[in-house]
């Protein structure tokens, strides 16, 4: 079966299920639509997918975790402010994300009152591959749905620096400490928090190490289509600074099988992003 197609089948009928309770005065704000997976996994396409087909029936609106990064300008400064965290020098981990932004979105997107949320613009090819801000675009509300798609959204946080050592990395045991706790904020106002009603879209990979070559294919794409981005080294140098988190978050998240509240759907993918598996767990 195509990844698409159990994906479609999956938020109508959750979607539809979830939009039935408004008759009854149960629905309170929209249903959030949570894709995560490994970098070039097809989160992306997939969200597109969802808000393009929802479209017909709803009002939808997607973006994608990395359009909050933090301007160019002020993840420079950023990274200045903690030299001595590898993890933090660039865009990508949590910590580089514009907080006060994203706070307000969400919040703003819950809310669902009449108007209208600013939604921003990440163009990665920018700065020579480093990635800036490219403007933001408006967007009307009340929502339906919402899509948020993220390489570690549903990671779970280490509750102490034991659990951290205890998993004995390779790279980066010191620098994690403070992801981990980054790593807090965006469980607590996203996927862990209790005021959004919410699906899950995992993605699995039969081999985490098919991140390297998904991510050299996206790069690859766009330095072709826009005449700019990372070289392969580069890539290489980027995806190890994520390195620790897959080590440390992925397999939990995997086994969990709870990134959505309502309910979680699982695509097992090989290197050709061919499905293997398919697991749906309902919480509900």
């Amino acid at each position: 079966m195509d990844p698409i197609v159990k994906v479609l089948d999956f938020v109508d009928h959750y979607t539809f299920s979830y939009m039935e309770r408004t008759a009854n005065g149960g629905r309170q704000g929209p249903l959030f639509v949570f894709v995560t997976g490994p970098q070039g996994s097809g989160k992306t396409f997939t969200s597109k997918a969802i808000v393009d087909h929802l479209s017909k029936k709803y009002k939808i609106a997607g973006a994608s975790i990395d359009d909050f990064y933090l301007t160019h300008e002020d993840q420079v400064k950023f990274s200045k402010t903690f030299p001595k965290n590898k993890l933090l020098q660039g865009r990508g981990l949590p910590g580089t994300h514009d907080i006060t932004l994203l706070t307000r979105c969400v919040e703003t997107i819950l809310k669902g009152k009449e108007g209208f949320v600013e939604l921003p613009n990440y163009d990665k090819s920018l700065c020579d591959g480093a990635g800036d801000r490219s403007g933001f675009r408006k967007v009307g509300l009340p929502l339906d749905v919402f899509v948020l798609e993220g390489w570690f959204l549903g990671f779970t946080p280490m509750l102490s620096r034991h659990e951290i050592d205890s998993h004995h990395l390779l790279q980066g045991g010191n620098d994690m400490v403070q992801v981990n706790a980054n790593l807090l904020f965006y469980r607590d106002l996203l996927w862990g928090n209790p005021e959004i009603k919410s699906l899950g879209i995992v993605f699995e990979a039969d081999d985490i190490n098919n991140v390297y070559q998904w991510r050299l294919e996206q790069e690859r794409v766009l330095r072709k289509t826009k005449g700019r981005g990372m070289t392969d080294e580069e890539v290489k140098k980027f995806v190890d600074r994520y390195w620790p988190c897959y080590k440390l978050y992925y397999e939990d998240l995997i086994k969990s099988e709870n990134l959505g509240s309502v309910a979680t759907l699982t695509l097992g993918l090989n290197l050709q992003r061919k499905l293997f598996c398919i697991k749906d767990r309902c919480i509900e």
